[in-house]
């Protein structure tokens, strides 16, 4: 098959490395993206997506042929019809994913290959873990999630940054907190579903996108309409969708739920694919989840930094743009 749509664009308003680890090959025809920037964890799944951006490649590609090597040897082969492949690292030290891509006569269009390092479970948590499973008192309340925040995403979590910076660390742990509930709201398998089914609504362009934008989507739980809303489409750029607000109450909340939804459908393909792979990767969703939150800040607290935000008016701030950013966005009453 060729390539996908959704596998051949970069987001207009970002840059491949803005999605996760990115190799991109010498002629700039495809781009090779790591979900996880290295290390990357022993026994822990990780996500390799093949971008290929130019036209000529796309259409000549039939098949994949992925080969993992660790430490000097090769630990998995694999040829597939899709650009995407999930792996699980065997052993710590030295990781490289090679990619090359097929034609119909499995001739070789273009190869790539990604370094990354192999490394432990975090031994903090993992000790923290083990031993409030075998003493009383307060616990990780999910380590399945503890370790997929820590293992996965801290990078990105800790490194998200204000555009219009402010001392201390709130906005961070405001963050880290939407993150945490996001990847508790539904498990890793049932984001990844939901993830798939998206891809095939948006390369199909069928009528399936509404729905299936009526849930969050990715790491952090991001509603597709409200990332139209707030992010630009190019830097500097308008956002994909103007703004709306919903009403607060059913059933008006939910028919004007339904209306933003549907007006979401009718962008453009590649508007579309660029939205998509904004919540795809879990770097850009984190980010993007951060513009998120500062825009709704911005929007309905003009003036409150983040620390005010969480302890200003028993938090009420921050429930409301917790609110928001599930629901919304709604009219303020």
């Amino acid at each position: 098959m060729a390539v996908r749509n959704t596998e051949s664009r970069i987001p207009g308003s970002l840059q491949a490395s803005d999605l996760g680890e990115a190799i991109p090959a010498a002629d700039g025809r495809c781009t090779l993206i790591s979900f996880v920037t290295s290390p990357i964890v022993i026994a822990r799944d990780n996500t390799y997506v093949l971008v290929v951006t130019d036209v000529g490649l796309a259409t000549a590609a039939k098949s994949f042929k992925w080969t993992f090597n660790e430490n000097g040897a090769v630990t998995r082969s694999a040829t597939t019809d899709s650009s995407e492949i999930t792996y699980q690292p065997l052993a710590t030290g030295t990781l490289a994913v090679t990619v090359s891509v097929l034609d119909a006569s499995n001739t070789q269009q273009a190869t790539l290959t990604l370094q990354q390092q192999i490394v432990s479970p975090n031994a903090i948590l993992e000790n923290f873990i083990s031993q409030t499973q075998n003493n009383p008192g307060p616990g990780v309340g999910d380590p399945d999630v503890a370790r997929e925040l820590v293992n996965e995403h801290a990078t990105y979590y800790q490194h998200v940054t204000l555009q219009q910076p402010e001392v201390g660390d709130s906005f961070r742990r405001f963050v880290f907190s939407v993150v945490s509930s996001g990847a508790s709201r539904n498990s890793a398998a049932d984001r990844k579903q939901h993830l798939e089914e998206l891809a095939r609504a948006v390369n199909d362009q069928s009528s399936d996108v509404a729905g299936l934008a009526a849930a969050g989507a990715g790491v952090c739980n991001i509603r597709l309409p409200l990332l139209a809303m707030v992010l630009p489409q190019t830097p500097g750029g308008v956002p994909f969708l103007p703004w709306q607000e919903l009403p607060e109450t059913n059933p008006q909340h939910a028919s004007a739920d339904e209306q933003l939804r549907q007006s979401l459908a009718t962008l453009s393909q590649a508007l579309l694919i660029d939205l998509f792979n904004i919540v795809r990767f879990p770097k850009s969703n984190i980010v993007a989840s951060a513009r998120i939150l500062e825009s709704l800040r911005d929007r309905y607290f003009s003036g409150a930094n983040f620390a005010e935000v969480l302890t200003g008016m028993s938090g009420t701030r921050a429930d409301w743009i917790v609110r928001q950013y599930l629901e919304g966005p709604i009219t303020r009453s």
